[in-house]
This record gives structure tokens, C-alpha cells and sequence, in this order.
């Protein structure tokens, strides 16, 4: 019989090497470890030529694309050097205090959230992997600590997920939960009310999703996020934290997005799912390099999709709802 997942070599060797490496970019100074950071970001764009040539397809087929291959280089450059440093902020959390995040992360649109999370019902705040997620979840959980968690995928190794959860237990104050348990905790935390962060900009597939223009292109969007609005009779607002030149952040809350029933039920879904979706592409085109590019966005196509409905975002299923 194998040994549990907690009691195996490679899981414990694995956990204390990130462990150790945590302990390292602790204990250097803050400007070599956000170095290191980005070279290790230029590093991975060396060894992970696939996720390098994902992004440039990626940025090729938007509306975003850059007229030369230079600027394509300098820009793929930047894209995975942003998230070296978000590596190297993530596991550099312990060393901030509570007052060192607040003076770092400045929040635009609080009385928003804090005016949704004092009715007691819970909150639906919707994000993006745009900018630095974690420390935005850091800064938030301030007002309420242990109210805030994240809906996550689990992590393919089973010590790198404990890892990062632990780690995002205990130093960005929000406890995740995992989107392969259902809804049942959703609605737990919900109805505890607490705050539910979900990510909504990765490729859905056709059975989970709805096709909605997203940087100039259809993307198969995840709709569990409209049917949770529905089903709960929560508003939902969108937000994105994005480095600045500085190295501090700015968190934007955007006013709500009120639930729409409608008569027809998936249309109020697609619906509601397109105005979720133009929210995080206008936070993308604040600062297009802090955005997850080497993820296929827009892997999943609209079935008999035209190579001219693919440039240009129209649909074979129709036009896109209207917000």
C-alpha cells in the first residue's frame, strides 16, 4: 500500500525545498530577491519555450497585438519578468506587517465592498489573474481576516498546493477553496458572510461556459460565477490589483454588478457573464504585461467558427449579449 501523500519522500523532499527557498528570499534583502525574481522569470521563458510561444499565439490573436517582433520580444520579456517578481513577492509575505501592506497597497472602491460585506449576506468579488492577486487577497483580508477565500483549482502536486495553501493560510490571511468540492462550501462561506474571490479569465471549455468578446476575441467563460449571482441574489464586483512603477499597488473595486433574472434564464447568464468579462479586459488593458498570457484563453472555439469570425469576434452563435 503506498504511503499517504503527506508521508512520501518526494512530497516532503519537495516541501522542504520550497520551504528552504521561502526562508532564502525572507532573509535577503528586499531588492536582490525581487532580482532574482525576474531573472528567474527570464530564466523560464528560456526553459519553457511552449508557454512562451502560447503567449506570443495568444497576443497575436487579440486586438492587443504588437506591430513588430521586436516589441512582441521586449513584451514577452516583461509578461514572464512580472511573474518571476509576483513569485518573489508571494513568498516574501511574511516579512510584511500588517501596516507595511496598507501603506503599499492603496484600495480605490472599499466602501463599495465594505457597504456589500456589513449586510451579513457574503460577497462575490471578482478578479482576474491580472497583477499580484496575493497580496491584493493580503491587503483586503485587513478589514475582515479569515473572511476572504479564494476559489482556486488544485495545484497537479499535491505538496506544491499544500504548500501554497498553507502559505496563503497563514501569510496572505484568506483560505481558499478548492473549485473541485462543489458548490457546498461556496455557499457555507456565503451564508456565513464571508467573501468569495473568483477568477474568471480562463478558458471554460463548452460545458461549463459561455462565448463572450474578451480583448477582441470570443473566449468560453466560465458562467458558475452568474448562476452563483442568481441562485444567492448577490451583486458581484469586479477588481484587479496592478502593480505600479514604484513597486506599490493600486487595488480597484468597481461599483456592482447587480444579479439580472430576466425571463430567459441562460440569456440573463450570458449576459451577466459579458459584463463580467468586459470588466477584466478593461483592467488587462491597464497593464497587458501583468497578465496571465501563457494560459490558452481562447483554447475552446465556438463550434463552425470562421478563420474571420476568429479575428474578429464574431460569432456563429449570434452577437454577443449587451451589458
Amino acid at each position: 500500500m503506498k504511503d499517504a501523500p503527506d508521508r512520501t519522500l518526494g512530497y516532503r523532499l519537495t516541501t522542504a525545498l520550497l520551504s528552504l527557498v521561502r526562508e532564502i528570499f525572507c532573509r535577503i534583502p528586499e531588492p536582490v530577491a525581487i532580482f532574482l525574481g525576474e531573472r528567474t522569470g527570464d530564466l523560464l521563458r528560456i526553459l519553457l519555450p511552449g508557454k512562451a510561444r502560447i503567449l506570443r499565439e495568444n497576443l497575436s490573436r487579440s486586438d492587443l497585438a504588437l506591430i513588430s517582433k521586436e516589441e512582441e520580444r521586449r513584451f514577452e520579456k516583461r509578461v514572464f519578468r512580472h511573474f518571476g517578481r509576483l513569485g518573489a513577492e508571494f513568498l516574501r509575505l511574511p516579512t510584511l506587517s500588517d501596516a507595511e501592506v496598507s501603506s503599499r497597497v492603496r484600495v480605490e472602491g472599499l466602501p463599495d465592498l465594505l457597504s456589500e460585506f456589513a449586510k451579513g449576506r457574503g460577497v462575490l468579488l471578482l478578479t482576474g489573474h491580472i497583477g499580484n492577486w496575493e497580496i491584493a487577497l493580503r491587503r483586503l483580508s485587513l478589514e475582515a481576516p479569515g473572511r476572504f477565500h479564494p476559489l482556486i483549482r488544485r495545484i497537479k502536486s499535491p505538496a506544491v498546493n499544500d504548500f501554497v495553501d498553507r502559505h496563503r493560510r497563514d501569510f496572505g490571511k484568506g483560505a481558499s477553496i478548492l473549485a473541485d468540492l462543489g458548490p457546498k462550501p461556496l455557499i457555507r462561506a456565503l451564508r456565513s458572510g464571508d467573501v468569495l474571490i473568483v477568477l474568471l479569465d480562463q478558458n471554460s471549455g463548452v460545458d461549463e461556459g459561455v462565448f463572450v468578446p474578451f480583448l477582441g476575441r470570443l473566449a468560453a467563460t466560465y458562467t458558475s460565477l452568474a448562476r452563483l449571482s442568481l441562485l444567492t441574489d448577490l451583486p458581484v464586483l469586479p477588481s484587479a490589483c496592478h502593480r505600479e512603477p514604484d513597486g506599490s499597488f493600486r487595488i480597484r473595486i468597481l461599483p456592482p454588478i447587480l444579479p439580472d433574472p430576466g425571463s430567459d434564464a441562460e440569456e440573463a447568464v450570458s449576459r451577466m457573464t459579458f459584463r463580467y468579462s468586459q470588466a477584466l479586459d478593461a483592467f488587462v488593458r491597464e497593464h497587458p504585461e501583468q497578465w496571465i498570457w501563457m494560459h490558452r484563453r481562447w483554447k475552446t472555439r465556438p463550434p463552425g467558427e470562421t478563420p474571420r469570425q476568429t479575428e474578429n469576434g464574431g460569432s456563429p452563435l449570434g452577437p454577443a449579449p449587451t451589458p
